[in-house]
């Protein structure tokens, strides 16, 4: 739906690619692969990452933001959003390993992963369709929007704060 409401607002600035990855909980083998073999953008073109992972349960709490360490900019972002929309928002600055915006961020990129906690059926066949908190996503999908809609506006690059390895 993000994607689709993207595409129907019209050409942005920057181009913006929507990827799937899988094999995550496996070694980030998916997106490892992708940073490997980066089609249809190579690498020097991805200005940033935005990873929606572990989203569908918010009830009351806080869209988080993971991993705003990796540039100045994500934290003044998401309190933007928070501002403008009305949805609170946090921003953790470290926490990336957790999913796959590390892969990027080991090449230099900066990603975040907006998450909504972890639950007791987290990685369990008990985590069903039926549990999703379908107003929490929309509002998830709501702060995706805006932080995705910032990115591609944005005339140059976030300012890269990735420690060297």
């Amino acid at each position: 739906e993000l994607a689709r409401t993207l595409a129907n607002a019209g050409a942005p600035p920057r181009t913006i690619v929507f990827v799937a990855f899988s094999g995550e909980e496996a070694g980030l083998q998916g997106s490892k692969y992708y940073v490997a073999n980066p089609v249809p953008v190579p690498l020097e073109g991805i200005r940033s990452v935005l990873n929606l992972d572990t989203v569908g349960r918010l009830g009351n709490g806080e869209v988080q933001a993971l991993a705003t360490g990796t540039a100045s900019e994500w934290q003044h972002v998401f309190r933007g959003i928070t501002f403008s929309t009305g949805i609170p928002t946090r921003s953790i600055a470290g926490a990336s390993q957790s999913s796959d915006q590390q892969s990027f961020i080991d090449r230099g990129i900066p990603g975040v992963q907006l998450f909504t906690g972890a639950h007791l059926d987290y990685h369990r066949p008990s985590d069903t369709a039926d549990k999703l908190d379908l107003a929490g996503l929309v509002k998830v999908a709501t702060v995706a929007r805006e932080a995705v809609d910032y990115l591609a506006q944005r005339p140059g690059s976030l300012t890269v704060t990735i420690a060297a390895p």
